[in-house]
């Protein structure tokens, strides 16, 4: 099997530098021309970009969504037995508020209805729509019935807030992400077209995730913390993924792409760090004003 990192194809994978094209020898068979080329012209630009279409815009969708959603909500008013109290004079002392942020995972997973925290294992979007377009790449088209299972299983390996700095801060691990969903998306990569509806999976295993944000106090109507901005650092351990139907079911070319994307997504992930990591802070941005937002301070700080 050819690869494109000796045919120019590690050029290509340079952010923003073209993919130079391989042109197969005459006495190649017709099939391994066909594959050859498709694999070199594709290889950083219509993988990575059905990749950043499935990962960053599901994230920033689902992030805008779940921001929103509990806006007019009232907040709790007593404290529930499940939420722990800290002393606001050192909220981490005994990693207190490492184990008051823990305990809330099992609740949040199963949503919250009196204070519209909607479940979020799974997390279920009905569609998202994708319009992208840059230099040789352009796609267009959606997804739908996306199902995100895996994340109530995260564990918090870190986790410290600061009052006088106004930061909260915090290490989680997810053993284990599987993204479920139809797809339909048209396009060209180059001189390529890029075709493909059906099913696809993806699973990222091993997920482990740095996280700092930056708070205010805000009454809301009580004071609750209300996060301003974030900024996520993460390292995935693996991936795979499966595109059905590719090409109008072209089983040589939908092969090709799937079996490229699995055996390199340690450079896959390296290519898609920036906007993953963007779209991470979007979503856990929106995930936890939402529980923070609908707790008083005056609940769980003494």
């Amino acid at each position: 099997m050819e690869s494109c990192a000796s045919n120019g194809g590690r050029q290509g994978s340079e952010r923003g530098r073209p993919v130079r094209v391989q042109r197969a020898s005459k006495r190649q068979p017709a099939a391994t021309t066909v594959v050859t080329r498709f694999r070199c012209n594709a290889t950083m630009v219509g993988v990575l970009g059905t990749a950043v279409v499935l990962l960053a815009v599901l994230h920033l969708t689902v992030a805008k969504e779940i921001a929103i959603r509990n806006r007019d909500v009232p907040q709790y008013k007593e404290r529930p037995e499940w939420l722990r109290q800290c002393r606001r004079a050192n909220p981490n002392e005994d990693d207190c508020f490492k184990k008051m942020f823990e305990g809330t995972f099992p609740y949040i997973a199963k949503g919250i209805p009196e204070i519209g925290v909607q479940p979020f294992d799974p997390l279920r979007i009905e569609s998202i729509q994708v319009s992208r377009g840059s230099g040789g790449l352009t796609l267009s088209g959606g997804f739908k019935k996306l199902s995100i299972k895996g994340p109530s299983n995260t564990t918090v390996r870190r986790a410290s807030l600061d009052f006088g700095k106004k930061v909260l801060a915090f290490d989680l691990e997810i053993p284990k992400l599987r993204i479920d969903a139809v797809y339909n998306l048209k396009g060209n990569v180059l001189l390529l077209p890029l075709v493909g509806d059906g099913d696809v999976t993806m699973t990222l295993k091993n997920v482990k995730t740095a996280v700092v944000t930056k708070f205010s106090v805000r009454p809301m109507p009580e004071d609750a913390i209300f996060i301003e901005e974030m900024k996520v650092t993460f390292l995935v351990g693996g991936m795979r993924i499966h595109l059905d139907n590719l090409f109008q079911g072209n089983q040589v070319l939908g092969a090709s792409l799937n079996l490229f994307l699995n055996q390199n997504a340690a450079e896959v992930i390296g290519e898609l760090r920036s906007d993953l990591e963007y779209g991470l802070a979007d979503i856990f941005t929106g995930l936890w004003n939402e529980l923070f937002n609908k707790l008083p301070l005056k609940l769980w700080l003494s």
